[in-house]
């Protein structure tokens, strides 16, 4: 606590009252550690302040502009009162839980009993005050969030407002940008996706943002293999760092959309357009697109023997993270589905022969400072005397498949194998 309290000290000095503020100091209450400070501050003129302060920029994208930097090795962002006062700014708060200050001597502003609500582990509305969610209908996805990632049971009139909300007025969640949806299913998948999209399936919430997800329930089988293996996923979230992607996830949530059987021949073209379609929406970037729909079209070939040169050809083909998470995926699938007595040696040889790719390929950056190649394309035409062209793409990757494979494994191989060529 004496570090954030003594960053708030230093925002006093330049004038401008501070507080701690929302999940800084839920945090801070539930005995964690932020990588985040969150601040509130009484100023009208941030751009004032970060010049005083010396430190920070103003970012004012967004409805509430922020100004953003590090103190004593601390990132910070600063927001600045919504309201006349403290009060006044945490009663505009979601949750309880959220709606809690920490001022520079340390003493706490809590109007709403949030610290009750973080020790009983309830997710109650701010103030028990159903306007919020008519202010914003997101928030009930925001709730939902925290109640899978915390852990926490959702407050009965919570609960109850919200569902009244839901059943009255579902108009407005329909009118929710697919973006601001992207956001917040972004977040709430990333610790805990079987919990959260359970919870959102039991507000009955799957029709708003994934209407194929909730189709799939004519198909009770196909809707109960999705979460199957997103409860396996969850289950390994936090002791597996490979699958701590969006990745990962978002495959096990989008990977069988709009299909009818678990094994359908000719549903990874439909598939593949949705899961761009839905991503592209949600404002994924298009990296981790690529990557999802990578992992969804290529994990069924890892249930057979696959060789080095196959591994190599998929590696230089995708990324080595993008089969990695693959092979671990495949995996995820077979134990959700019971199905380890099969295929689980088959995996392991996988798993064998992958590591043996990289290996060759990491041992290419140790020798190289970090290089993904022991030559570049200028090097091979002077080498050879070539000109550009598609000649030299061509022997540069021949190269990299002789890395895979384990044919070169110096800078003198290199050079001795594109002689040969």
């Amino acid at each position: 606590m004496h570090n954030y309290l003594d960053i708030l000290e230093k925002f006093e000095e330049t004038g401008t009252k501070t507080w701690l503020v929302g999940d800084t100091v839920r945090m801070l209450q539930m005995g964690l550690q932020p990588d985040l400070i969150t601040l509130a501050i009484d100023s009208d003129d941030m751009y004032r302040t970060a010049l005083v302060l010396g430190t920070g920029t103003v970012d004012a994208r967004g409805p509430y502009p922020a100004l953003r930097g590090e103190i004593s090795g601390v990132p910070f962002r600063a927001f600045g009162l919504r309201g006349a006062t403290i009060e006044d700014d945490l009663a505009c708060r979601d949750l309880s839980i959220e709606a809690i200050a920490i001022r520079s001597d340390g003493g706490i502003i809590d109007p709403f009993g949030g610290r009750f609500d973080i020790r009983n582990k309830v997710i109650r509305l701010t103030g028990d005050n159903v306007e919020l969610i008519f202010d914003d209908p997101l928030r009930i996805l925001r709730m939902l969030r925290f109640s899978a990632e915390l852990e926490m049971d959702i407050f009965w009139k919570t609960e109850s407002d919200v569902r009244d909300f839901l059943k009255d007025h579902a108009s407005r969640m329909a009118e929710i940008p697919a973006e601001r949806w992207g956001r917040e299913i972004l977040k709430g998948i990333a610790r805990r996706p079987y919990k959260f999209i359970r919870l959102c399936d039991s507000y009955h919430l799957l029709p708003f943002f994934l209407k194929e997800l909730e189709d799939m329930k004519a198909e009770k089988k196909l809707y109960e293999h999705v979460l199957k293996v997103l409860n396996v996923i969850e289950r390994k979230l936090d002791t597996n760092i490979i699958m701590q992607s969006n990745a990962f996830v978002l495959a096990g949530l989008l990977g069988n959309i709009g299909t009818k059987t678990l094994d359908g021949r000719d549903r990874n073209k439909f598939t593949d357009r949705l899961v761009n379609e839905y991503l592209t929406r949600w404002n994924v970037i298009s990296e981790t697109i690529e990557e999802v729909i990578a992992i969804i079209n290529t994990y069924k070939d890892l249930y057979k023997p696959v060789s080095e040169k196959e591994f190599c050809e998929d590696v230089l083909q995708y990324s080595e993270e993008a089969v990695e998470v693959a092979l671990e995926f495949a995996k995820c699938v077979v134990e959700s589905e019971n199905a380890e007595e099969k295929y689980s040696e088959i995996l392991e040889d996988n798993t064998w022969n992958l590591k043996q790719v990289l290996r060759r390929f990491n041992h290419v950056r140790l020798q190289t400072e970090g290089a993904t190649r022991y030559m570049t394309g200028r090097e091979v035409m002077s080498l050879l005397n070539l000109k550009p062209g598609r000649r030299v793409g061509e022997l540069l990757e021949g190269l990299d498949m002789a890395v895979g494979t384990g044919k070169v494994n110096s800078r003198e191989g290199a050079e001795e194998w594109l002689k040969a060529q």
